[in-house]
């Protein structure tokens, strides 16, 4: 009752076009339905697939990754392109709680097995006191609450500092993050569960396969990657 009462007084406002949101998103049905979706994807690495007959890219098909399972529903474009820059660098939290409400409802349509545990992409001490948060734990915190999955913030240790990977060239980006992370964890806290990498883009998947590297070390059962976009 309460919430409903909430609604009427302070109703959700478009993000994109200003107008009113719909379906307890601050995003009305249009902008809504004009988001680029990931909707054809390989279910290794998320690129986007030309078809539908096939369900993993060629890369993937002979590259060996650390993680089993990438889900991005979003292209990192048009809204998209927007919003995460909004949340990531100018702090704009509402920007982040609706990119996870449209995450979280993505993922219960798809009928995904949930993981245990959800781990955030660390960031290194340095890019978190000039950001002043570290993007994906807010959004593992986001989604983890709207799913009822725990958050383990401190698993992993980013041990050295990095060039921001969207503004390197494809070949430099995995030796930009080579052993750049560190299990932080008991072993035994993750040993046969199915954990969960979150992060908030996808570019080449170096980054997420290096923290994947970690997370495998302490004897995982099955490893994902939650994004919320994937660039292609």
């Amino acid at each position: 009752m309460f919430n409903r009462i909430s609604d009427l007084l302070y109703p959700n406002v478009c993000l994109q076009c200003e107008l009113t949101g719909e379906n307890g998103l601050n995003l009305c049905e249009k902008c809504h339905a004009g988001l680029a979706w990931n909707s054809s994807s390989c279910t290794r690495c998320a690129l986007p697939l030309p078809s539908c007959n096939t369900s993993v890219c060629g890369t993937c098909s002979t590259k060996e990754w650390s993680f089993d399972y990438t889900y991005a529903p979003f292209m990192y474009k048009d809204f998209i392109h927007d919003a995460i820059p909004q949340f990531k660098f100018s702090q704009k939290f509402n920007y982040g709680q609706l990119l996870a409400n449209l995450f979280c409802q993505s993922i219960e349509e798809a009928k995904l097995d949930l993981p245990e545990v959800l781990v955030p992409v660390p960031l290194h001490k340095k890019r978190i006191r000039s950001r002043g948060f570290n993007q994906s734990l807010e959004l593992a915190r986001m989604i983890g609450k709207k799913l009822k999955i725990k958050v383990c913030r401190n698993a992993i240790k980013r041990i050295r500092e990095t060039h921001v990977q969207m503004r390197l060239p494809a070949k430099q980006r995995a030796s930009n993050v080579k052993n750049a992370f560190a299990a932080n964890a008991v072993k035994e806290k993750f040993r046969n569960k199915h954990i969960a990498i979150v992060d908030d883009v996808m570019t080449t998947g170096n980054t997420v396969n290096e923290v994947a590297k970690c997370i495998r070390s302490m004897g995982v059962k099955k490893i994902s990657v939650w994004c919320i976009a994937r660039v292609n």
